[in-house]
This record gives structure tokens, sequence and C-alpha cells, in this order.
């Protein structure tokens, strides 16, 4: 369902702001999304939603602003989990770009808050041998990679340098693989 909602841009500008705030900018919501979407559990919007927003929901009234911000998240929700679960092929991460280089630890950011809010059924996937399905995520984000203890610094760190190429090949295993859970 397409809600009226802003840009990416213009909803990244107006959390972020100066950036010195408790908000987060669009590449680490897409993250959260996709540990919501993809995930073990099914998690309801009441609980991922207020992370995006500094900890609280904003309140909406019709037509305003905030509405229309909360209504690009969730539109993002609904694609990301249309995509996965009906044209895995046509899902594409949204990651940060500066100066040609890809950029994928504050995606990876978003990915671990969402993968905290699922709890204690991440840790088969988390602890799964000989490495998990998600191991391009957890390579980036310094507390995931703490987890990949059977790997090599240089292991990690040559993961690392492609992660941006296999992150989307990950979320679409993962959603495939958890599939039945969330059922």
């Amino acid at each position: 369902m397409n809600r009226p909602c802003v840009s990416y841009d213009e909803l990244d500008e107006r959390l972020r702001g100066d950036g010195h705030n408790d908000y987060v900018g669009m590449s680490a919501i897409d993250g959260l999304l996709a540990a919501i979407v993809a995930g073990p559990v099914p998690i309801a919007p009441a609980l991922w939603l207020p992370n995006v927003f500094g900890g609280t929901l904003p309140q909406t009234k019709p037509g305003s602003i905030e509405e229309r911000l909360v209504n690009t998240v969730l539109n993002r929700h609904d694609e990301v989990d249309h995509l996965l679960a009906h044209a895995p092929g046509d899902y594409y991460p949204i990651f940060m770009h500066d100066k040609r280089k890809t950029i994928v630890d504050a995606w990876a950011i978003g990915f671990a808050l969402g993968l905290g809010l699922g709890g204690e059924a991440w840790a088969p996937i988390l602890l799964a041998t000989p490495k998990p399905i998600i191991t391009p995520i957890m390579a980036v984000n310094p507390q995931l990679a703490k987890m990949l203890f059977r790997m090599s610094p240089q292991e990690k760190r040559k993961i690392r340098a492609t992660a941006h190429i296999h992150i989307r090949a990950a979320v679409t295993q993962l959603y495939a693989a958890t599939r039945d859970a969330r059922q």
C-alpha cells in the first residue's frame, strides 16, 4: 500500500538534519527494515518504528509532515517485504555513497538494531556453521564481527571489503531460510 510520503532524501534530511540527534538516516533505516522483514520472528511496527524516530513515535495528523515521514518508512517496509517474497532478484539495499565509494556501515548498524529486536530467535542464524548466511553483514558491523570467531582477521577484512556486493544475496537467503519461522 502506498501511503502519502516524502522522498528518501527528504526523509534523511529531516531525520538527520545536522547529524547531532538520535535519529537515523535512510541507509540505517533500510538495514533495520531488512532485519525486520527477513528475520526469524515477526516484529510489530509499534516495536521497531520508534527506533527510527529517536525512541518515540511522532504524533501524526492526517496530511502532516510527520505522517508522511512515518509513511515513507512504512512504504519501504512494505516494498522490501513484497520484493523478498515475490521478486527477490529485484531487492536492493539502500547504501550510502561517497566519492564513488559504497558505504555499508550505517546499513549494517540498522540491521544489527533490527536483529536485537528479534532476541534469541537469531541465535541459530548467528551461530551457524561453517558460517552464518549473514556473514557479509556481520563482518561490517564491529559488534557482530566479534561473533565470527572462527574466522581470521584477514578473512573478515576480505569479506568486509566486498560486503556491499554480497549483502543483497545474504538478505534474500535469510528471508528464504526464515520464511517458515515467521509464519
